[in-house]
């Protein structure tokens, strides 16, 4: 194992032989994990040394990967949640991708049970190694922090990509315990709970040797735990308290900050680039099609924005060519190759938070000086840097504030996983009507697009004794 050494960490343990993530800050830190074998192999109640409690969480980190820029075979839910929006389109011949892109999703669809299990896993898995954390290695305590990072981002991912209603059951201890389902609401103050236990931890349980990247785990912990607070809302109704907090919460995570997924050629490949670039089943999307326009529809593949920047067009003949299907126009994005690291956190999205907050204050001059701050320097977006853009123009009421800061997140975060969240907050708390967020009116495989703004719990979840369905699939 290789100390903390100028701007690289390196931990190998035990079975390790896959890259996980890196942290960059200030000082452009990068921190290499190598991922344990599946974790479900490993008893918890087997566990009974500090070794092997560190191979518990470097596997719950790799669960954590999974459930964000993804790796191997299978789709990660940033993907997925994303065609339910306007970011991807599909370009895949089987029906689940497709009735996901035309939001009609079954509870017994093969890909969205695959993201489902993956995100619970990665829940219990952080659990797992906390217990064990705890027992055999409590020191130092930012791993136990870094721990519930994995937990409350985990959890917030469920509840902005789920219905209400779904459990939260618990199988750390290698028994399964069966949890009531629960709302919204409920999952996030759990998120909320987990994110501050990560932030404490961090804060004060790392040595002199450990306090950079403890530094990062509480980073990561900021940016999260504001945009559960932002979830969380409130000022629709006149409060601003959880968004005031957000916005606090972030004021010290500088612009460059950045947690990343990591890949390398043996050791999982980044599942963005898998799934568009490689397989060709995945086409990103824009606000038109072969069925014209694609009401509501952002265009990210044909804005020429260089914050997304593609090959390929969506009429007309293709640069790119066809898709997996051969017949829908394929459109890739060059953000990320096969092994290039992807931000899960980043300061962007602290600054972000922060301009959201000065709208709904109704601040849009505010609002606007903090956009075109991000626009004003070069930014790292994985490994592609943006140039300086032009300003942007304050909008003149607030329903075009609302209209500008959503485009311009759009683009800053695509393809990592915040575009369902934010349509669905649109509809929650901005009062917007769904018809009016989420793409609307023909689809181009045949039909028209269906009502769906979130995702059901899958048919797995009956296996638990107290869930009957999803309590509603409200926005």
């Amino acid at each position: 194992m290789h100390a903390l050494r100028n701007d690289a960490i390196r931990l190998t343990r035990m079975l390790a032989t896959v890259s996980l993530f890196a942290i960059a800050g200030c000082d452009r830190l990068k921190q290499d994990l190598l991922s344990a074998p599946d974790p479900d192999i490993i008893d918890p109640k087997d566990v009974n040394t500090p070794e092997a409690a560190d191979a518990l969480r470097i596997g719950a980190l790799g669960r954590l990967r999974t459930v964000t820029a993804g790796s191997g075979a299978g789709d990660s839910p940033w993907m997925l949640s994303a065609l339910l929006t306007e970011e991807w389109q599909s370009g895949e011949s089987f029906s689940q991708l497709s009735e996901t892109d035309q939001r009609l999703i079954q509870t017994n669809n093969a890909n969205l049970q695959t993201v489902y299990r993956d995100m619970h896993r990665a829940r219990n898995s952080s659990r797992e190694a906390l217990n064990a954390l705890l027992k055999y290695k409590p020191t130092p305590q930012y791993l136990q922090g870094q721990m519930y990072f994995v937990m409350g981002f985990t959890e917030m991912s469920l509840a902005e990509m789920f219905c209400n209603g779904q459990p939260l059951s618990d199988a750390s201890t290698g028994f399964t315990v069966y949890g009531p389902p629960l709302s919204n609401v409920q999952i996030y103050q759990i998120a909320l709970n987990h994110l501050d236990s990560a932030i404490t931890l961090a804060a004060t349980g790392a040595g002199t040797a450990d306090v950079t990247a403890a530094q990062s785990v509480a980073r990561s912990a900021q940016v999260t735990k504001a945009r559960v607070l932002l979830d969380l809302g409130g000022f629709e109704t006149g409060n601003f308290t959880n968004a005031d907090l957000a916005a606090a919460t972030v004021a010290t995570v500088p612009d460059d900050f950045q947690l990343q997924a990591t890949f390398s050629l043996t050791g999982g490949n980044n599942q963005i680039w898998s799934l568009n670039t490689s397989a060709k089943r995945w086409v990103v999307g824009d606000s038109f099609d072969v069925a014209g326009r694609i009401v509501n529809a952002l265009p990210f593949a044909s804005a020429g924005d260089p914050r997304v920047p593609v090959v390929g067009t969506s009429t007309g003949t293709s640069p790119a060519g066809k898709s997996f299907d051969g017949g829908t126009n394929f459109i890739r994005q060059t953000l990320w190759g096969r092994t290039d690291p992807t931000p899960i956190v980043s300061g962007i999205d602290a600054r972000l938070i922060e301009a959201e907050v000065r709208l709904q204050h109704g601040d849009i001059a505010g609002m606007t000086t903090i956009l075109n701050a991000l626009r004003a320097s070069p930014r790292s977006l994985g490994v592609v840097t943006t140039p300086v853009m032009s300003p942007l123009v304050p909008p003149t009421t607030q329903a075009a504030a609302i209209d500008l800061f959503f485009r311009e997140k759009a683009f800053w975060t695509f393809g990592r996983g915040q575009r369902l969240g934010d349509l669905r907050r649109l509809i929650r708390q901005y009062t917007r009507g769904a018809n009016t967020v989420f793409p609307t009116g023909t689809f181009f495989k045949g039909g028209n697009y269906g009502p769906d703004v979130n995702f059901p719990a899958t048919v797995d979840e009956l296996n638990n004794p107290q869930f009957t369905g999803c309590t509603d699939r409200n926005a």
